[in-house]
């Protein structure tokens, strides 16, 4: 075993694919027109000749949609984001989401509002109403001091007559505040034309320090005897401390066509395959079977099917990975590899969320140790809206209420899981210095 690799862990102790076409149970889906409404979406599909437009919808403004987790327009023939068909009928739509597993339905409306069937205006204090409508919309309140105070700001900018606002860096900034203000850990914005991107969640080790671990971590991964799977996702093999390390660097992008897709489920089955062959190997010249380190320091998320598929493989249990809005995530998939390991503990930073999170709290309740730092805390799935001067925003979909883990118990949304072993922050975020290499 590469020595680099070793000394790393011994200081530690939005486009989708998949199988969206239009036949849905063998049979050809024909979709009826109409318009129909998702109010987990906010958000109407109209039907016309087997061609769906999507809107998106908030009490001051309602838009043909260029973004999100749907495409603007697509047809029952094509992908439709981040989403496979499930089945429609006269009166419904229903998707699955390829990231969780949870279903989307559409219902039959009567009309499309008139709201929809106008131009959306452009203004700093029109994407702030949008903003803070669409926050609402998805249970993230702004107070109403708090909307007069980004309203006069956005009516300062209107004043400055600023004729691209798709380029303003001030409102780019006023956004950001706003967002801040939401207390959604999984909110965000993204200018592509600014080239900015704004986190909600404030980390304590910097922007620098975490790049550079990560970056560092990754290149003794590479340079070790570990062997690696699914995209370099993940990094399985034994330490020479006995320890036997399973590094999760994401979840998501299983494999270079998707983010999220039956062939991303598929490699991570054979990956756990390899895993345990080589857990049976190890158990033979040992004696004993392993204990396990995985790592899910960098990780920041990605599917909770994953998620799910990867705790039920390291140990079964009857009950799900996590139940959203009633809707269980239970991905379960062979092999079985319970009986190759002794259990062991799971390295967990302030970097690790959202379907990370829950898998490091399910492996907390099949007994594994939490080291490290509390955690994001960004548990909810999220979902993608578009702001009238095309900017993206991100946020939690589902009040905390409706998101609990497989017990049927609250996640600590926004505050994280607490570690049964805290770590100091230069353990968890080695610098890569020449001493730590040797």
């Amino acid at each position: 075993m590469n020595a680099r690799i070793i000394a790393i862990v011994l200081s530690c102790l939005l486009v989708g694919a998949g199988c969206s076409g239009h036949r849905y149970g063998g049979a050809q889906l024909t979709l009826q027109d109409g318009v129909y409404w998702s109010s987990r979406y906010q958000s109407y599909l109209v039907v016309d000749d087997n061609i769906v437009s999507r809107y998106q919808f908030t009490p001051t403004n309602c838009w043909l949609a260029p973004a999100g987790l749907m495409p603007s327009v697509f047809s029952p023939a094509a992908n439709a984001g981040q989403h496979e068909w499930m089945g429609a009928g006269f009166q419904t739509l229903v998707f699955k989401r390829l990231s969780d597993g949870l279903p989307v339905t559409f219902t039959r409306e009567p009309l499309l509002p008139k709201l929809c069937e106008r131009s959306v205006e452009s203004s700093a204090v029109v994407a702030v109403d949008t903003l803070v409508d669409t926050l609402h919309q998805f249970h993230h309140g702004i107070s109403h001091s708090a909307l007069l105070k980004w309203r006069y700001q956005a009516t300062v900018l209107d004043s400055q007559n600023q004729s691209d606002l798709a380029s303003s860096l001030g409102l780019f900034e006023l956004l950001s505040e706003l967002l801040a203000d939401s207390n959604d850990e999984h909110a965000y914005l993204l200018s592509r034309e600014l080239e900015r991107y704004y986190r909600v969640t404030n980390f304590a080790v910097g922007e620098a320090q975490r790049e550079l671990s990560r970056r560092d971590l990754l290149r003794q991964l590479t340079a070790s005897d570990l062997y690696s799977g699914c995209e370099q996702a993940l990094w399985w093999g034994l330490l020479s401390t006995g320890d036997y390390y399973l590094g999760v660097l994401r979840l998501h992008r299983f494999t270079p066509e998707a983010s999220y897709s039956e062939n991303g489920q598929r490699c991570l089955q054979r990956a756990l395959h390899s895993i345990a062959e080589d857990l049976q190997r190890v158990a033979q010249v040992k004696g004993a079977a392993p204990k396990l380190i995985i790592d899910l320091r960098y990780n920041e998320g990605g599917s909770l099917l994953f998620a799910s598929q990867l705790a039920q493989s390291l140990v079964p249990k009857d009950e799900p990975l996590a139940i959203i809005s009633g809707h269980k995530v239970n991905e379960q998939r062979r092999p079985d590899l319970s009986r190759l390991h002794q259990r062991g503990k799971v390295l967990v930073t302030e970097v690790t969320a959202s379907a990370a999170e829950h898998l490091a709290h399910g492996l907390r309740l099949r007994g594994f140790v939490l080291q490290g730092q509390h955690t994001r805390g960004a548990f909810a799935p999220t979902t993608v809206r578009t702001l009238p001067n095309g900017w993206i925003v991100g946020m939690s979909m589902y009040p905390p209420h409706e998101v609990l883990d497989g017990l049927g118990n609250p996640l600590p949304e926004t505050k994280g899981l607490t570690p049964d072993d805290t770590l100091p922050v230069e353990v968890l975020f080695p610098r890569g210095n020449k001493k730590a290499r040797q």
